[in-house]
C-alpha cells in the first residue's frame, strides 16, 4: 500500500492552511491584540495601531487574528489596514486565515473578495485555500455552493486533497444540506484517488449512510476499510455503531453474532452501542443483561454506558435511580463527562427539580468538566419554558464572558422568553446584547 495516500491531520474546525515559523514576539503579539480587542471602535484601533512601533510580519499578522476570530470585524479590519502599509505584503497563510474569519461570520461575499484578490495578485491558490471556502459554505448548509467551488476547483487545474474530500463529504452528510447520493460518488472518488479517510470521517458518513437506510453502500466502506489498513475489528465495530445510532439494532446484533472469531473483540468496541441502542428501544432488561454479560468477562461499563443507562432513568423520572447509577460510576472510578452532567441538568429540570439542575450546573463551573454550548443553550432552553428566563439571560452573559459565543437561537429563546414574562426592558437588554455581539462579529465589506 505504498501508493496510499495517509489521511490529512485536520480536525473539523481546525485550520486548513499550511503553517509558518513564528518571527515575532509574543509581547507584540498581546500589545496589537490588546489595542483591537480594547478599543471602543476601529478609528481609535487604527490610531492607536498607527502609533505603536511593532514590526508587522505576516507571521504575527497570522497569530493577531487567529487570536482575535471571535471579534471577526477587529480581525479583518486590521488585516485590511496591515496590509496596505508600505514594505509589508501579507501571506497565503494569512489570507487563508482571513478567509476562514469571514466565512466563520458568514460574511460569504468578503471570503470570495479575499479569494480573487489573492488570484489578482498572482498567490499562489493551493488545495487548502480551496478547502476553506468549501468547508465554510457547507458547515452552514450551502452545499450546492460547495460542491460547485469543489467544481471550480478541479477545473482549475487543482487537485482535492483529503482534507478537501473530508470537509466536502462531513458537510454532504450533515443534518442541513444533506445530500447522500453525492456523499457516497465523492467518497468513492476520493478512494480511487487513493487519499485513506480518518475515523472523524468514517464515523460520519456510515452514520449518515445507516440513517438513509443505504447498508449496501455503508458495507462497500467497511470492505474498503480493510483494505487500506484498518482492522476488521475497528471497520465493523464503526458500521456496528453507526447502525445502533440510525436505531437500526436487528442489524446490529445480526453482524456481531455473524462476527465468528471476531466477535469477542467486536464485542469490547461496541457493546455500549448496543447497551445504548437497547435502552432507546426501552428494553431495559436486555440492556442490563449486556451489562453483565460484559462485567462477566471482565470489562466494566464504561462512561457511555453508565450515562446511557442515567439517561434512561432519567427520562423515565426515576431520579434516584439515575443518581445511584452517578454515585456507582464515581465508586467505580470513571469520570463522569459533559454529556453526563447535561443529562441530569434536562433530567431535573423535567422532574420540576430546578434547585437540583442549578447545583450541577454550579458544581460544573467550579469542579468541572466546564460546560460547553450544548450544555448552556439546553439550560437556557429549559428555564425559558418554565417561565425562569431571567435566569437564562444570566447564562447569555456568562456565555459572552466565557468566550462561548450564543448562537442567534440562544438569543431568539431568551428574548421570547423574558416578553412572555412580562419583563419586556430586559427582552430589549439581550436583544441589544445580540446587535452588539453581531457588530463586534461583523465583516470588513
Amino acid at each position: 500500500m505504498s501508493d496510499v495516500r495517509r489521511p490529512d491531520g485536520e480536525e473539523v474546525g481546525s485550520d486548513p492552511v499550511e503553517t509558518t515559523s513564528p518571527v515575532y514576539s509574543q509581547a507584540d503579539v498581546e500589545e496589537v491584540c490588546a489595542l483591537l480587542l480594547g478599543s471602543e471602535d476601529w478609528d481609535s484601533a487604527r490610531e492607536a495601531l498607527e502609533k505603536c512601533s511593532v514590526n508587522f510580519t505576516s507571521a504575527l499578522v497570522v497569530e493577531v487574528i487567529c487570536r482575535c476570530k471571535f471579534r471577526g470585524g477587529a480581525a479583518l479590519r486590521f488585516f485590511d489596514w496591515v496590509g496596505k502599509r508600505d514594505g509589508y505584503g501579507h501571506s497565503s497563510e494569512a489570507y487563508n486565515m482571513a478567509m476562514k474569519i469571514a466565512g466563520g461570520a458568514k460574511d460569504f461575499e468578503c471570503m470570495r473578495s479575499l479569494f480573487y484578490e489573492m488570484r489578482r495578485k498572482g498567490y499562489s491558490i493551493t488545495p487548502d485555500t480551496w478547502t476553506i471556502m468549501i468547508m465554510q459554505y457547507g458547515r452552514t448548509g450551502l452545499t450546492v455552493i460547495a460542491l460547485g467551488i469543489f467544481e471550480e476547483m478541479k477545473a482549475s487545474g487543482c487537485e482535492p486533497s483529503g482534507s478537501t474530500y473530508k470537509y466536502l463529504i462531513i458537510s454532504l452528510c450533515g443534518s442541513k444540506g444533506r445530500k447522500v447520493d453525492e456523499a457516497v460518488k465523492l467518497f468513492r472518488e476520493m478512494m480511487k484517488s487513493k487519499h485513506v479517510p480518518d475515523k472523524e470521517l468514517v464515523e460520519i458518513y456510515l452514520g449518515c449512510l445507516c440513517e438513509s437506510c443505504k447498508l449496501s453502500d455503508a458495507r462497500k466502506c467497511v470492505n474498503f476499510l480493510r483494505e487500506v489498513g484498518f482492522s476488521t475489528a475497528l471497520s465493523y465495530s464503526l458500521y456496528i455503531r453507526a447502525l445502533c445510532r440510525a436505531g437500526n439494532l436487528k442489524e446490529a446484533l445480526k453482524l456481531l453474532d455473524n462476527a465468528g472469531a471476531e466477535r469477542e473483540t467486536l464485542n469490547k468496541y461496541v457493546y455500549g452501542s448496543i447497551v445504548s441502542g437497547l435502552l432507546r428501544k426501552g428494553n431495559l432488561e436486555a440492556a442490563l443483561s449486556k451489562v453483565d454479560e460484559m462485567k462477566q468477562v471482565g470489562i466494566s461499563p464504561s462512561v457511555h454506558v453508565y450515562t446511557s443507562l442515567a439517561v434512561h432513568y432519567l427520562k423515565k423520572k426515576e431520579i434516584g435511580k439515575a443518581e445511584e447509577v452517578l454515585e456507582m460510576m464515581k465508586g467505580e472510578g470513571c469520570e463522569p463527562t459533559v454529556v453526563t452532567y447535561s443529562a441530569f441538568i434536562r433530567g431535573y429540570m423535567v422532574a420540576g427539580k430546578v434547585g437540583d439542575a442549578w447545583s450541577v450546573f454550579n458544581r460544573m463551573k467550579s469542579d468541572g468538566p466546564s460546560p460547553d454550548f450544548r450544555t448552556y443553550s439546553m439550560f437556557m432552553d429549559s428555564l425559558c419554558k418554565i417561565g425562569r428566563s431571567e435566569g437564562a439571560m444570566g447564562l447569555i452573559s456568562e456565555m459572552l464572558g466565557g468566550k462561548i459565543v450564543p448562537s442567534s437561537i440562544n438569543f431568539q429563546t431568551v428574548f421570547h422568553g423574558l416578553n412572555r414574562e412580562g419583563k419586556h426592558d430586559l427582552a430589549r437588554l439581550v436583544w441589544q446584547q445580540k446587535l452588539d455581539l453581531a457588530k463586534q462579529r461583523k465583516s470588513v465589506t
